[in-house]
């Protein structure tokens, strides 16, 4: 083949690849601005929903999440999360029900996707306050930092393509950040309701996160995270081998909405801890399935997300799996005595 079309065939390819590439990148990366991550299972990992659901257990809690979303396309979209929740309950002499709380919450999630990565640390702080044996209401404030990064090393620009050749070394005229940390804000707010002789309890709250909108911009312009506010309100019933909990979550985040319904169903057994089976549907997103044993001072969670949404439709084999190990101590809550932890 003539050289001159060698030369020109090679620079469209370079360039196509290029342009591909750069499209890749952008959709990735507006896809991790825009949103935040919704895990498959939304009650293991309370203090992304709302901080104030610190109140509806009376254990101190370490809990672990790990979420490979897609992860046979080049390792897909890998989460990891870390939390602590500790409450702390006080004693008054003028409350009969004596039944006011601390809840302290240390929440740890890092997320990763392809050279982008963002990283969240945030302390949590609630009070809690029972206004009379059967309702409890909660207000919670969430402050951290967010880190989001790219490796720039990994990426390539026209500038660095001469006569079909790629040279690394070549200038490309941009100087971006390759990391940027922001303040994070958030707040929660959250009801209560455990009746004293009712086999059933009722939870409903609100919370909002990046109330101050970090700008997540590398190139010192202006790209904000838009705020998340989230409501939910879950309902328990007990019986005396199986409890049965449904639990609704709506999201708001910019342009995105989202509902996710679900229920849990809980089957005891004597002396041998609780079989958790599970199913929670992410609305334009995924039909997910959720397994778990619990036993004494331990909780695992397993669950597989079915896509349902166009690009699962439309491109085979995207899968996405989630766990969870809890460890719970739950000496706090039996020597408080203050009333029935909803989990």
């Amino acid at each position: 083949m003539n050289p001159i079309l060698n030369h020109i065939k090679s620079t469209v390819m370079n360039r196509a690849g290029k342009l591909l590439l750069s499209t890749a990148m952008l959709v990735a990366y507006s896809l991790m601005q825009a949103q935040d991550v919704r895990f498959s299972q939304p009650v293991n990992n309370p203090l992304v929903v709302n901080p104030s659901m610190m109140v509806l257990t009376n254990d101190l809690r370490v809990i672990f999440n790990y979420r490979n979303q897609w992860g046979n396309i080049n390792k897909g979209y890998q989460s990891y999360a870390g939390s602590l929740l500790c409450p702390v309950f006080l004693k008054s002499k003028k409350d009969s029900v004596g039944s006011s709380r601390l809840d302290f919450g240390v929440n740890v999630h890092h997320e990763k996707a392809g050279a982008f990565k963002r990283t969240y640390g945030n302390l949590s702080f609630g009070y809690g306050l029972r206004i009379n044996p059967a309702n409890l209401v909660a207000a919670s404030l969430n402050v951290g930092v967010v880190n989001h990064s790219i490796n720039w090393n990994d990426q390539t620009f026209d500038e660095q393509y001469v006569w079909g050749a790629f040279n690394e070394n070549n200038p490309t005229g941009e100087n971006p950040q390759g990391s940027r940390a922001n303040v994070d804000v958030g707040f929660g707010v959250m009801w209560h309701f455990t009746p004293e002789k009712a086999p059933v309890q009722v939870f409903a709250g609100v919370a909002g996160y990046h109330l101050n909108q970090p700008n997540l911009s590398f190139t010192g312009g202006s790209s904000k995270l838009p705020s998340r506010y989230n409501f939910q309100a879950g309902v328990k019933v007990m019986g005396k081998r199986v409890d049965f909990t449904p639990v609704f979550i709506y999201n708001l985040q910019g342009q995105f909405k989202q509902l996710t319904a679900g229920f849990l169903l809980a089957y005891k057994i004597e002396k041998a801890g609780n079989i958790v089976v599970g199913s929670w549907f992410k609305e334009k997103d995924a039909f997910v399935v959720q397994a778990g044993f619990e036993y004494r001072y331990f909780n695992l969670h397993y669950s597989y997300d079915f896509g349902n949404s166009a690009l699962t439709r439309s491109t085979r084999g995207l899968m996405t799996h989630e766990a969870t190990l809890a460890v719970k101590w739950d000496g706090i809550g039996k020597k408080a005595n203050k009333g029935k932890a909803f989990f």
